[in-house]
This record gives C-alpha cells, sequence and structure tokens, in this order.
C-alpha cells in the first residue's frame, strides 16, 4: 500500500499598511534606530531614548516601559548608579522624549519601584510621577503591581536597631498617565 501525503502550502500575508499621517510605518529604520518586530501597524523600535532625534513627529498611541530603578545594576548602555538628583534628571530627559513622540491621545504605562532604600530613601514612584506631570502628561491611575516575590519585608539600618529599619515595599508601580 502506497502513502502520499500532501504538504498544504501556505500563504505568506503581507500585510498591507494603513494610510498613516505620521508616516513612520513607511519610514526605513536609521542607523541610531533598529525595528525588531512589526505586525500590520504595530512596530517595536530599539534605540536610545534620549537621542532626541530618534524620531522627528508625533506617532506614539502607547508606551509601556521599565526604565532602570538606579540601584546599580549592571548595564551595557547605562550607569545605574547615578545621585538620586542626576537620576531624576535623566529621567526628566527621557520622560520628555517620550512625551514629545506622542500623539496628544498616547498613553504611557511607567513601571517603576514605589521607593528605594538603597543610596538613601527616596519615593521614586511619587517623584517619577510629579516629573512626568510637569512635562504635560496627564495622570490617571496607579497599578499597584504585587510582585510577591521578595522574602523579606525589612532590613536593619544599623545591627538590629529597631528605632531604624528599613521597610521593604513587595509591589511595584504601574503609573498610568
Amino acid at each position: 500500500m502506497k502513502t502520499t501525503s500532501k504538504i498544504k502550502k501556505t500563504k505568506k500575508v503581507k500585510y498591507k499598511l494603513p494610510f498613516n499621517i505620521f508616516g513612520i510605518l513607511n519610514e526605513p529604520a536609521t542607523t541610531y534606530r533598529k525595528e525588531l518586530f512589526r505586525h500590520k501597524n504595530i512596530i517595536l523600535f530599539q534605540g536610545d531614548v534620549l537621542n532626541e532625534n530618534l524620531f522627528d513627529k508625533e506617532f506614539i498611541d502607547l508606551i509601556v516601559t521599565s526604565p532602570p530603578y538606579n540601584v546599580d545594576l549592571k548595564y551595557n548602555s547605562h550607569k545605574d548608579d547615578l545621585t538620586y538628583e542626576d537620576y531624576l534628571e535623566f529621567s526628566n530627559k527621557w520622560i520628555s522624549n517620550c512625551y514629545k513622540w506622542s500623539k496628544p491621545q498616547a498613553r504611557f504605562l511607567l513601571n517603576c519601584p514605589l521607593d528605594k532604600n538603597k543610596g538613601g530613601q527616596q519615593s521614586v514612584g511619587a517623584d517619577l510621577t510629579t516629573i512626568a506631570k510637569k512635562i504635560g502628561w496627564k495622570y490617571h491611575s496607579t497599578i499597584i503591581w504585587n510582585e510577591g516575590n521578595i522574602s523579606r519585608r525589612t532590613a536593619w539600618g544599623s545591627w538590629l536597631s529597631a528605632s531604624a529599619p528599613f521597610v521593604i515595599a513587595p509591589v511595584e508601580l504601574i503609573i498610568v498617565l
């Protein structure tokens, strides 16, 4: 008995890009930004958000980001142990660029720590929200993301000193602007 199987050829679908008054869908990649993914009218870019020339027009509908937390992690491209003032200045620059490239009705979802203890106690989430609002983003809501993976809730500021513990929040924020 002879069996034959037919292999069905799949037709490669080429999406017709929609008319786009912002033109970014039809622009080629540049030396300072790389297109990583494209599906219909969704494009994922990789580039340096501090480069003001990364994009030259408002075209973004949604930004979802988790920037460096400034807790001395080793990145290839970013110094992650800035003074807190320098970290806020760095954040002001990249949040400003995101605002500049976004459509007026765009949403900005910023995943950041509630606060930090390393290098001194700071209210990171509140400070980044304030910066974003000063730039022009409109605050909508805050989502509390309970990670559930922190093994301890406190750390002693000095050896077993009950008067100086650091509370470790087991949550991160997703600020909706």
